[in-house]
């Protein structure tokens, strides 16, 4: 039934985009992740796990994949949409593989009213003070609405957000989710948010943000966080979370700096409960306790860019994951490169590193993908 919703929305946005205004077809060869900060190995071209806490089995592997993605974005007056198609395989042989659809459609009858639907709506409607500067990225909590059904409204810089949803690539609970967000932007000044998700059934959560926006090339904003399913965008899955962003741009010396915090209030976690086939039932509120003493997660991520020349950017990335009272940390750093090609796009390549307290260098990859738009027409 899935397969048949989707073949169906991907072929009325197809012939939809045949009258659009504005019609872009992007092809990414190498990783499908979107965000700097992709699970390591994720989608990186090749992967060597010297050592893996969590899954023994992971000791020296290493692993191939090729994913390639294929992005129709359309606009009309009243319509507009996103069809994305994913390839990935960890091996070369092709034993394992995975292909998938994702992508959403709004329609607008009035400029202030939108009516969505679809199984991701990416980044369309998040909370602008949720934004990570060092990870570019909004994490799953900032969101207003991630897939399912939406109605989403806009008038003087308020904009409200109603949206029912089933599964995400976060949460695999099958139970529908009732959500809602809200965000006030006063322009060029400030802006503020919350999201409410799941509110009708056990795994409530929501967050409140702020930011600045009144200095030019300056990114600020902090946010709270009560959390009871995300296990991937907060320090080690904490249940309250105070987290912050700041960013600078130096136009004249074509340097950027970012930053991102992110630090639980207590050592209060949880964890996801999964049945015999792995599928995600529920989750619990367990403790980093030992020996009587309470570890805090935190979180820090930082981030260097320097546009070299108008084509070349040079870049540093680095996370930190540790439990503060405790002797446990992870770093990950991740130098790369973006270079632009005439008429072919940008190739984006570099060097992931993971380390931690046990081993040292526990884990590297190279990350890999190359962009180029087939079709640029508005």
């Amino acid at each position: 039934m899935k397969k048949r919703v989707l073949a169906a929305a991907a072929g009325l946005s197809l012939c939809t985009s045949v009258f659009a205004q504005s019609i872009t077809l992007t092809n990414t060869f190498g990783g499908n992740n979107d965000s700097i900060d992709a699970p390591t190995g994720g989608s990186d071209f090749i992967t060597f796990t010297q050592h893996d806490e969590k899954d023994d089995s992971n000791y020296g592997n290493t692993v191939t994949t090729v994913s390639d993605r294929l992005q129709l974005d359309f606009s009309t007056a009243n319509l507009d949409g996103r069809i994305r198609t994913e390839f990935s395989t960890s091996t070369l042989n092709g034993k394992k593989a995975d292909v998938r659809f994702r992508g959403w459609l709004r329609y607008r009858p009035v400029e202030q009213i939108g009516f969505v639907a679809g199984n991701d709506f990416f980044t369309k409607y998040t909370v602008a003070a949720a934004y990570f500067a060092a990870s570019d990225d909004y994490a799953s909590y900032g969101k207003m609405a991630e897939n399912g059904i939406a109605v989403v409204g806009d008038i003087a810089g308020l904009r409200l957000a109603a949206n029912i949803s089933g599964d995400s690539l976060y949460d695999d609970n099958e139970e529908f989710k009732l959500n809602f967000g809200a965000q006030y932007r006063i322009k060029d000044v400030a802006s503020f948010g919350a999201t409410l998700k799941s509110v009708t059934n056990g795994n409530f959560s929501t967050g409140i943000f702020a930011a600045l926006e009144s200095v030019e090339n300056l990114t600020l904003n902090a946010g709270f966080v009560y959390n009871s399913t995300e296990t991937s965008f907060l320090p080690a899955a904490s249940k309250y979370v105070l987290r912050a962003s700041a960013g600078y741009k130096i136009k004249d010396a074509k340097l950027g700096l970012f930053a991102d915090f992110a630090t639980g209030l207590n050592n209060e976690y949880i964890a996801a409960e999964k049945d015999a086939d792995k599928n995600i039932t529920g989750y619990e509120t367990l403790e980093y306790k030992k020996d009587g003493d309470d570890y805090v997660p935190l979180q820090v991520r930082g981030r260097v860019s320097f546009d070299a020349t108008d084509t070349l950017s040079l870049n540093a990335f680095v996370k930190v994951n540790t439990l503060v009272g405790a002797d446990k940390s992870e770093t990950v750093v991740y130098p790369y490169v973006n270079i632009k090609l005439p008429k072919f796009g940008t190739l984006n390549a570099g060097f992931r590193m993971k380390f931690n307290d046990n081993v040292g260098l526990a884990q590297f990859s190279i990350p890999l993908a190359w962009k180029y738009k087939l079709i640029d027409k508005k």
